[in-house]
């Protein structure tokens, strides 16, 4: 394959390679070729080297200015007249970490026992957002566990809903609220019904976006007892207090797996459930792959390999990051 130099790559491919895609443009399509159009990527705007345009009323934009703003690498096969886009972080764990990428069932069911462990989930995750909360995985793993939910697929799903806590949409951070709940497009007024949560642990404020939850705990066993209305009939577990509002406002048990959120969880939502587990889960590995990474019980050689795969991930970061910053 004839690579060029990043320089002069940049300027080729998008000069040459320029594309519709979906994100927030500042400005109407229209005839106006000339018209500046402005790209953000999570709230950033996105410079290039190449201004986007407007041909046929269609806003086409330069494929390496997107792809890099996503943290991808772009490369020129000028012999084959290919634009080649890779993800580095993902290929590093799927290679280094034996993780098995075949996209997996929608169908998985949204009950049952997690079989990825927390540091699996939380590599993946600073991988694709270094400030990510890192303290995540082990809320999912302990609280899901409690209810008999996939914390680690419920994880995947918080990691689809807010960007990889990126955010850039209605509901904000400090929220600490994973899944999107109360966010109907409308600003809160502050005197929403609760509907039986517990008040000193979720509200909701004028103008905001969406519940509020007092910390990521309860953000994780909102999002976790909102599942569980989903997948169960039964009365919350033993012990437990309500801070999911919209927990009584759900059809009971009518989604058993993750596919059949589509359409309810998300609308129109086809191929909701199944992006979590191909897009998410699948990169996170499946049983067979962390069934060793708990190091308690891991060889003195296991525990060596595991340490290697981690230093690898740290140096791959490393490169990413100086590659933002350059």
């Amino acid at each position: 394959m004839t690579k060029m130099r990043k320089a002069t790559a940049g300027l080729v491919i998008a000069a040459v390679m320029m594309v519709f895609i979906g994100f927030n443009f500042i400005g109407p399509v229209s005839a106006d070729a000339q018209q500046i159009i402005k790209i953000f990527i999570n709230g950033r705007e996105v410079e290039s080297d190449v201004q986007p345009v407007i041909i046929n009323s269609r806003t086409m934009v330069p494929i390496r200015a997107i792809s890099e703003g996503l943290g991808m690498d772009v490369e020129w096969d000028g012999v084959n007249r290919y634009v080649l886009i890779t993800n580095p972080a993902l290929d590093l764990i799927q290679d280094n970490s034996g993780v098995d990428s075949t996209p997996l069932n929608g169908q998985m069911s949204i009950m049952g026992e997690s079989t990825v462990s927390a540091e699996a989930l939380r590599q993946l995750m600073l991988a694709n957002n270094p400030l990510a909360p890192s303290e995540l995985p082990e809320l999912y793993l302990q609280i899901a566990r409690d209810y008999g939910i996939r914390g680690d697929v419920a994880f995947c799903q918080a990691a689809k809903e807010t960007g990889w806590w990126k955010y850039g949409g209605l509901v904000q951070a400090y929220q600490n609220n994973y899944c999107g709940l109360s966010a109907t497009g409308s600003a809160a007024t502050g005197n929403e019904d609760l509907r039986g949560a517990d008040p000193s642990r979720v509200w909701f404020e004028a103008g905001v976006h969406g519940a509020i939850f007092k910390t990521p705990a309860d953000g994780v066993e909102a999002h976790i007892q909102h599942l569980y209305a989903y997948a169960s009939k039964s009365a919350l577990p033993g012990g437990k207090t309500l801070v999911d509002p919209r927990f009584v406002l759900i059809n009971r048990g009518v989604a058993a797996t993750w596919s059949d959120l589509d359409g309810r969880w998300a609308v129109p939502g086809v191929g909701y459930g199944q992006s979590i587990i191909n897009d998410y889960y699948a990169r996170a590995g499946n049983s067979t792959s962390s069934s060793t990474s708990s190091t308690g019980s891991m060889t003195q050689a296991e525990k060596i390999a595991q340490l290697e795969k981690e230093n690898q991930l740290l140096k791959m970061e490393v490169l990413r990051l100086q590659k933002l910053t350059q």
